[in-house]
């Protein structure tokens, strides 16, 4: 067979091959092969500087400069893709070198860089239908039900699986403009509310540019590979950064352009869901303050006048003023089911009880056994800014307030007063009942005693960097102001 027949043969096999590093051992193995060099490398320009070298029919890689191949005599050829250089194939360990083997090796780089540019265009092409068919599948649960956190879940675990990373967020801006970690994938990290300083961090950054980076050098806790931070575009807004992540000995994203577009996609679909979810909620809502408006102003306001009008039958006769006494009360404690009824009207559609609605539920509890209904008092946005994990201790403390209250006062009147102050920086919990105040030890110079459960208080309000403060007068009551800042940690995402 002729030379030009073997290297025809040659640069045809190069369309068999589905990856660069394959084809790139390829044409290394068939240039050594073809002009009979016991040596050949091809060192990349750009990229990881990995050069592939083929010696006695073992290709490796190892990692260096072109320059450090070391031998005297060789012969080159540079392998141009799209009009720009990728690499350059090298020959070695003959004894001569002739025109017709720089011939061939021209024709062999020549025909590499053609192979490497479809091979290129054809890894595009796929990367670009995996994300768009991520984008699609996304696109279709958000548009089908998918919603809430569990819409940004799904964002995020889509991006990561798609982008082959270790780790994926979203930062989203809160009330006051700060970014805040909301929901996380992958990773060991736990960053989920953390918030993202304004200074020196690529993804505030991002933020505020909209153009999104890449990086060689991890810039995410734990995960010190490569990263790549993209806005969340809805037209001119930006609704917050998709953060990815991946391991040091991973390859950095070259797909930045794809991943934009996914997120842009995903923010479009997620700021529907989100407008079509209010539209909804709104029109529940309006049904239900409806409901709880002819409540009140009819129902409450005709038994009240009933409780009246029998308050006044009473006279001298005992036994009739006793049952319409009687008959008053059941008028009272109707009255306080339609207000507590009016207030569950306030609950979310969703089914989920909001704060307000577990605050009132332990109070309602407390009221049998008390055997009163105690004043409520609910201000601020409580459920919008207390965290999902300071809850549980805060109705922790109500419950065993007032179940200490039901076990120790002998109170006639009880006062809870829950609210969140007007910079949003503080929840306070406070409980006073009039009741006969906490003992006094024999040693404790006029000072109460506190009992494990008021030391339990204490501790959960520490657990969050607050604090529980007991003030109680023998005879006349306790009051229990239990308190915790809401400032959101810092992550330290540089």
């Amino acid at each position: 067979m002729s030379t030009e027949q073997r290297v025809l043969d040659v640069v045809l096999s190069f369309a068999d091959d589905d990856t660069l590093p394959e084809l790139l051992r390829h044409v290394v193995e068939s240039a050594c092969e073809l002009i009979e060099a016991p040596y050949g490398a091809l060192a990349v320009i750009d990229g990881h500087r990995e050069l592939l070298e083929h010696t006695d029919g073992q290709p490796h890689i190892t990692s260096g400069d072109p320059r450090s191949i070391g031998v005297a005599d060789f012969l080159g050829a540079q392998i141009k893709v799209h009009d720009e250089t990728f690499g350059n194939l090298f020959l070695s360990g003959k004894a001569e070198f002739t025109d017709q083997d720089r011939d061939v090796l021209t024709a062999l780089a020549t025909a590499a860089g053609s192979a490497i540019g479809h091979l290129d265009r054809y890894e595009r092409t796929r990367k670009r239908e995996v994300w768009l068919r991520a984008a699609a599948d996304v696109t279709a649960d958000l548009l089908t039900g998918t919603n809430g956190r569990d819409a940004l879940y799904l964002v995020a675990a889509t991006a990561r699986q798609t982008a082959k990373a270790h780790f994926a967020a979203l930062a989203l801006p809160d009330h006051n403009g700060d970014l805040v970690i909301e929901v996380t994938d992958g990773g060991t990290y736990d960053a989920e509310g953390m918030r993202v300083p304004k200074d020196g961090t690529v993804s505030y950054r991002v933020y505020e540019s909209g153009q999104a980076e890449c990086h060689e050098e991890g810039r995410v806790p734990t995960v010190p590979g490569p990263c790549a931070v993209v806005p969340l575009t809805v037209g001119d807004r930006r609704t917050g950064v998709l953060i990815l992540a991946r391991r040091r000995t991973e390859p950095q994203f070259d797909d930045l352009d794809l991943i934009e577009a996914f997120a842009a996609q995903a923010a479009l679909v997620l700021e529907f869901t989100r407008a079509r979810g209010d539209t909804e909620r709104l029109a529940v809502l309006e049904d239900r303050d409806r409901i709880a408006r002819d409540l009140h102003d009819l129902v409450i306001q005709r038994l009240f006048g009933l409780g009246l009008g029998l308050q006044g039958l009473t006279g001298s006769n005992v036994e009739l003023t006793e049952r319409i006494s009687g008959f008053v009360e059941e008028v009272d404690h109707t009255i306080r089911e339609i207000r507590r009824t009016i207030f569950s009207l306030q609950e979310p559609p969703s089914g989920s009880t909001s704060l307000r609605g577990q605050l009132l539920n332990a109070v309602h509890e407390s009221a049998r056994l008390l055997g009163f209904e105690p004043d409520v008092s609910l201000e601020g946005p409580l459920d919008t800014v207390v965290p999902d994990k300071l809850r549980p201790d805060l109705l922790a403390t109500l419950r065993e307030a007032l179940t200490n209250v039901v076990r120790h006062a002998r109170a006639r009147h009880v006062a809870v007063a829950v609210s969140v102050n007007r910079t949003m920086t503080r929840l306070e919990l406070t409980v006073k009942d009039d009741g006969r105040g906490l003992p006094l030890t024999d040693d404790s110079c006029g000072v109460p005693h506190h009992a494990g459960g008021l030391a339990n208080m204490a501790a959960r309000a520490r657990r969050h960097h607050g604090d529980c403060a007991v003030d109680s007068i023998p005879g006349a009551g306790v009051s229990i102001t239990w308190f915790a800042p809401l400032v959101l940690q810092e992550a330290r995402w540089r």
